[in-house]
């Protein structure tokens, strides 16, 4: 699993705002595919995500966007002009940049949140009420080379489990 943010021009960060060397969409915030990647399922989906450390922690707020499923991934981006507050970003850590800076980044130069998974990320899944929760593997925030077990909430149900079956 990957989380992080994607700038108007494709290039993605994880949630520390280090490069991940990933162009994850094209100019137009379109996902990029592979070759031979074949989109399987698009819909607009709410998810949040909780870092399951002894409790659950919130990690993603709640944030409407669209989900894309291929062969290989499941991409979750954040819709493009959301209205964004202090602190801009629906990710619930500290990040290590001046407030006008993350302001910048998300207002100006068109950033926003994105999670993506692959089966052997995928722990688990599970109807709950509206939602399909996913439970993934993917770094520990803060702790290179850690692995941290997530929750994903993806609404509608039916959308979080076409999703989940695209993988195979």
């Amino acid at each position: 699993m990957i989380a992080g943010f994607v700038d108007g021009r494709g290039r993605a960060y994880d949630v520390g705002f280090r490069t991940l060397r990933l162009s994850l969409t094209d100019g137009e915030g379109l996902l990029l595919t592979g070759p031979g990647e074949e989109i399987r399922v698009q819909e607009a989906v709410t998810v949040s995500v909780d870092l399951l450390s002894p409790k659950p922690v919130p990690f993603l707020r709640p944030v409407r966007g669209e989900l894309t499923a291929t062969r290989a991934r499941v991409v979750f981006l954040a819709a493009p002009g959301l209205p964004r507050t202090e602190p801009y970003s629906f990710f619930n850590v500290s990040l290590p940049l001046h407030p006008s800076a993350i302001e910048h980044f998300f207002t100006v130069q068109g950033g926003r949140e994105f999670v993506q998974f692959a089966k052997e990320d995928v722990e688990s899944t599970s109807p709950s009420g509206a939602a399909t929760e996913v439970v993934l593997r993917g770094p520990a925030p803060g702790e290179p080379g850690e692995v941290a077990r997530y929750r994903a909430r993806i609404e509608p149900r039916s959308a979080g489990e076409r999703a989940v079956a695209a993988l195979g």
